[in-house]
């Protein structure tokens, strides 16, 4: 018990301070999957082997070397796990796909049944967001669900549909998945426009890169100067009028309703045998936490072992916190210890 709350304690600490551990080190390796091969970063553990846990990356064009990644990856290896991050290349192009989850569930099961890295058959899962809703759907597939211990889902979606509703018409809602959700109905409505998908990736360069939008040498404004006037004036209405990108969505429904369905959560969660612990931030704004908190209600009427801890820490992605916050960092502790329990009673000492 005070191993797993040390462990979850120095992950958070090293995440909040930024620190790093240069002594670590990732290898590449590949992961032989029946019809591809699939780039893999491996850190072995520094202490005594507590488990392997498989961390997958969110949807980053960096993937698996997005810097947050890189120093959970780094955190996990220095407090005695194996991390195995594999790199998903629809994910790291920012696609929703319902293949995807069968992709994982290959991927969960490779590595598991690879006894030089996972000694008992079983490992751990921890993976964001979307990422973090496919991963449990996939953990729940018949194949590998003896295969996954336990499985953390941060900031985790349980319907894609209302998720992307919310993030075409809120006005909080963050831009960077509004374009996410944008990149997946705009090749469904126009599939010839390919103006439009140029805009798309110009907008998530910039907000990947921190620059404002009244950056006049940002990528999307250097974009649009080089296209005609008519075509301009239809981008902008697409970043500007919710009321017509919820049009759009309306419209794409009915193309991509067998693949929403596949992916909606809710209805492939029956399966999984894992223990799970879901964290959302209070405040996402790209998925919002009732997503999580409906994905709890469900689990719990399934009697699936789950965890949900619903906290302001997390907000936007930020690690940094602050004194009046110490009862929520203790819940967080708790919940991370609960999972890395879970993990280590299934491991190995060698």
């Amino acid at each position: 018990m005070l191993h797993s709350i040390w462990q979850a304690g120095k992950i958070l600490w090293t995440l909040h301070s930024g620190s790093d551990s240069p002594s670590v080190t990732r290898k590449e390796m590949l992961l032989v999957l029946e019809h591809t091969l699939i780039e893999v970063d491996h850190y072995e553990p520094e202490s005594s082997y507590r488990g392997t846990l498989v961390l997958v990356h969110g949807m980053s064009p960096k993937g698996k070397d997005d810097p947050r990644m890189l120093a959970l990856c780094s955190a996990l290896s220095q407090v005695g796990f194996r991390v195995l991050a594999p790199e998903i290349a629809s994910i790291k192009a920012l696609k929703i796909e319902a293949a995807q989850i069968k992709e994982l569930a290959e991927i969960f099961l490779s590595i598991a049944e690879d006894r030089a890295l996972t000694p008992t058959g079983k490992l751990g899962v921890l993976a964001p967001s979307f990422s973090g809703a496919l991963s449990l759907a996939a953990a729940s597939r018949p194949e590998v669900s003896d295969k996954i211990e336990a499985i953390c889902a941060i900031g985790a979606f349980t319907q894609v549909d209302t998720v992307m509703s919310y993030l075409l018409q809120a006005q909080d809602a963050d831009p960077y998945g509004r374009f996410i959700a944008l990149k997946k109905i705009i090749p469904l409505v126009y599939p010839e426009d390919t103006l439009i998908q140029g805009a798309l990736d110009a907008a998530i360069d910039d907000n990947i890169n921190a620059r404002t939008v009244d950056d006049l040498n940002n990528a999307l404004n250097t974009y649009l100067q080089n296209i005609p006037q008519q075509d301009r004036q239809d981008i902008l209405r697409l970043f500007q009028d919710a009321q017509y990108r919820e049009s759009l969505f309306s419209r794409s429904k009915g193309i991509m309703s067998e693949e929403l369905a596949a992916i909606d959560v809710m209805q492939n969660i029956a399966g999984l045998k894992a223990r799970v612990f879901l964290l959302h931030g209070r405040d996402d704004n790209v998925i919002p936490c009732e997503q999580s908190e409906r994905l709890y209600q469900q689990l719990k009427h399934l009697q699936k072992h789950v965890k949900l801890v619903v906290t302001p820490f997390i907000d936007h992605g930020d690690t940094a916190f602050h004194l009046r916050q110490v009862r929520d960092l203790a819940r967080i502790i708790q919940g991370f210890s609960n999972y890395f329990r879970d993990l280590s009673r299934v491991s190995v000492l060698h």
